[in-house]
C-alpha cells in the first residue's frame, strides 16, 4: 500500500514538471518592444489626451527590422492595394501579375484641436448568445468542439483617457451600439472594385452593380462591408469638400449625375449588410491628378499657396497632408462630418495609411519649431492626435456609430515605420476596434501567423475594443516571397483561410475581415485555389 502511494506519488510530480516544462516551451514568444508604450504623449498643443511619456525610438529598439521587415509583404506601400497596383493603372479586371510586394504603407497623421476631459464610454450591445460548431484546425492538430458565442454584456462602462484643454472639463456618454449582433464577417470593397465593376455606369445600371456585388457578399456569410469613400484626397460621394474621384466617372472632379454612394449604403441596408465608410485620411492624389483638382477645394488652395510642401507634401510623385498642422487634421474630420450627416453609416473605416516616409525632411519645419527633442515622438503626438479627432468626430455624429482602422499586421512596423501607437489607443477614447492585416501564413518565418494574432489579441484584453483579423484572400496560390520557410505555404493548401478563422475564433477574436471583393468573386481575380479555399471557408460563415 505504502509503496503504490510513493509510487503514485512519484508519477504525479513527474507530471507536474513535464507540463510545466511544454508550457514553457510552447509559450509564444513575445514581439519586440521598443520601450513601454504605456500612455499617449500628446504635449505641446491645446489638447492632450492620456498625457504620459512616450519614449524614443532608437536604433537599438528597432533592431528587429532586419528579420520582421524583410518578411513583411507591409513595408512601402499598402499591402492590400499593392497587391492590386497593376489592376489600379490599367483599370482592368484582369489580375495584378504581382501580387506579393514587400510593403508597408506610412501615413501622415494631423494635427487637430479637440476638447474633452474624461469620456465615460458606455458600450451597449444587444446580448446574444449563439452556440455554432467551431472547428479548430492547426498545422498539427484538428479538434472538433461545440462552442458557445456570448455576445459582449449588456452594459459595458468603461472611462476613457481623452482630450484635455484649458477649458473646464466636461463628461460625455456614448452609447456605441455595434452594427452586427455576434460575429463580423467582413470584406473590403476598395477604389480598385468599385472603379472595375461600376465605373461608367447609369444610375440604374449601378444600382444593379452593387445588388449583384451584394448579393455575392450575403451568399458566402458576409454581414459587412467596408467601401471606400475617400482614398486620394477624392470622393465617392456627393461631397463640397474634396474633388469627384475619376475611379467612377474617368476624370478627376466629374460628377456621375447621381450620387453612388447613397445607392451603395441603402442597397447595403436592404441586404442586411452593416456599412463602413471607408477612408484614407491622409493621401491625397498624384501630382498628375492634382493639376486636375479645382481651385474650389482645400487641398488646390494649399497646393497654390505658401502651405505647398507644408500642409502637403509630395513623397514619390504623391501628395499626403502633414498631420502636424491642426488644418489637415480639421478637413479631414469636416470630411468624415460630411459623410456622417449625408448617410446612414455604421462606421468609420481607416487603413494603415499613417506617415509616407520616415525621412525627416516631410515635416521638418514643423518638427524643429515643435521644441520636441526626438522625431519619432512627435510624429506618435501627431498620429494620435489625428486618431483621437477621428473617434471624437464620429462619436458627435452618432451614438451608434463606430470608428476603426485597419492597421498593419505588424506592431512593431506600427510604431517604427508608421508611427501609429496602436498599443496606446486601445487605453480608451482612441479607437472602437481593429482589423488588423495579419497577411501570413502560419510557417513564416518573422510573422507566423498563429503568434503575430497573440500578440493583437493579448493587446486588446481586458479592453473594449474589438478585434477582427484581416486575411489576405489575394495571396492564395500565389508564392508569398518574403515568407522564408513559409514561402510557398499558400500554394500547398487549400485550408488557409478556414484554419485561421478557426484560430482566430479560438482566441476569442470578434470576426474576421477579407482582402478583397476581387479576389473572391471577380473574373480575372479569381483562381480555383481560390475559390476551394472559399468553399472550405463558407460553412464557417454560414453556420
Amino acid at each position: 500500500m505504502k509503496k503504490s502511494a510513493v509510487r503514485i506519488l512519484s508519477l504525479a510530480t513527474a507530471a507536474i514538471l513535464l507540463f510545466s516544462s511544454c508550457q514553457e516551451n510552447t509559450k509564444p514568444a513575445e514581439t519586440v518592444n521598443n520601450g513601454n508604450f504605456s500612455g499617449i504623449l500628446m504635449e505641446n498643443t491645446t489638447t492632450a489626451a492620456s498625457a504620459l511619456p512616450v519614449p524614443e525610438i532608437t536604433a537599438s529598439s528597432t533592431s528587429f527590422s532586419a528579420e520582421t521587415t524583410v518578411a513583411s509583404e507591409e513595408s512601402a506601400v499598402s499591402t492590400r492595394e499593392s497587391a492590386e497596383t497593376s489592376a489600379s493603372t490599367t483599370e482592368k479586371t484582369t489580375a495584378p501579375t504581382t501580387t506579393t510586394v514587400k510593403t508597408t504603407e506610412t501615413t501622415t497623421t494631423k494635427e487637430t484641436t479637440t476638447t474633452a476631459a474624461t469620456t465615460a464610454v458606455t458600450s451597449t450591445t444587444k446580448k446574444t448568445t449563439t452556440t455554432t460548431k467551431a472547428t479548430t484546425t492547426t498545422p498539427e492538430t484538428t479538434t472538433t468542439t461545440k462552442a458557445t458565442t456570448t455576445a459582449p454584456e449588456t452594459t459595458t462602462t468603461t472611462t476613457a483617457s481623452a482630450a484635455t484643454t484649458t477649458a473646464a472639463a466636461s463628461t460625455t456618454t456614448q452609447s456605441v451600439v455595434s452594427p452586427v449582433d455576434g460575429e463580423v464577417h467582413g470584406v473590403w470593397i476598395s477604389y480598385l472594385e468599385m472603379s472595375a465593376l461600376l465605373k461608367g455606369k447609369s444610375k440604374s445600371d449601378f444600382r444593379k452593380a452593387v445588388d449583384k456585388i451584394y448579393d455575392n457578399c450575403v451568399s458566402i456569410g458576409i454581414n459587412t462591408v467596408y467601401v471606400h469613400a475617400r482614398a486620394f484626397g477624392d470622393a465617392f460621394y456627393e461631397s463640397e469638400l474634396f474633388p469627384a474621384t475619376k475611379y467612377l466617372s474617368g476624370t478627376v472632379g466629374e460628377k456621375t449625375g447621381y450620387d453612388p454612394y447613397e445607392i451603395l449604403v441603402d442597397e447595403a441596408k436592404k441586404h442586411g449588410l452593416s456599412f463602413h465608410a471607408w477612408i484614407n485620411p491622409l493621401r491625397l492624389c498624384t501630382a498628375e491628378d492634382m493639376l486636375a483638382v479645382s481651385s474650389d477645394y482645400t487641398i488646390k488652395k494649399w497646393y497654390n499657396s505658401e502651405y505647398k510642401g507644408k500642409y502637403i507634401v509630395n513623397v514619390n510623385g504623391t501628395w499626403y497632408l502633414n498631420p502636424a498642422y491642426s488644418e489637415t487634421i480639421r478637413l479631414v474630420c469636416d470630411g468624415v462630418k460630411e459623410i456622417m450627416k449625408k448617410y446612414d453609416v455604421d462606421g468609420i473605416h481607416i487603413d494603415d495609411y499613417f506617415y509616407p516616409t520616415t525621412e525627416a525632411s516631410f515635416d521638418y519645419s514643423a518638427y524643429t519649431a515643435s521644441g520636441y527633442s526626438s522625431l519619432s515622438s512627435f510624429r506618435i503626438n501627431n498620429c494620435n492626435k489625428l486618431v483621437k479627432a477621428l473617434y471624437d468626430t464620429v462619436h458627435s455624429c452618432s451614438s451608434t456609430a463606430v470608428f476603426g482602422a485597419s492597421t498593419q499586421g505588424s506592431i512593431e512596423n506600427n510604431i517604427n515605420q508608421l508611427y501609429a501607437d496602436a498599443e496606446s489607443w486601445c487605453k480608451g477614447g482612441y479607437i472602437d476596434y481593429f482589423a488588423p492585416q495579419i497577411y501570413y501564413g502560419f510557417d513564416n518565418s518573422a510573422q507566423p501567423y498563429e503568434k503575430c494574432t497573440d500578440t493583437w489579441v493579448r493587446m486588446v484584453k481586458n479592453t473594449d475594443v474589438k478585434l477582427y483579423i484581416g486575411l489576405a484572400v489575394y495571396k492564395i496560390g500565389k508564392e508569398d516571397t518574403w515568407a522564408g520557410n513559409g514561402k510557398w505555404e499558400w500554394c500547398n493548401t487549400e485550408t488557409m483561410l478556414k484554419r485561421q478563422t478557426e484560430y482566430a475564433r479560438k482566441k476569442g477574436c470578434d470576426g474576421i475581415v477579407l482582402y478583397s471583393y476581387n479576389y473572391i468573386f471577380t473574373s480575372g481575380y479569381v483562381s480555383s485555389a481560390i475559390n476551394k479555399e472559399i468553399s472550405n471557408l463558407k460553412p464557417l460563415l454560414t453556420d
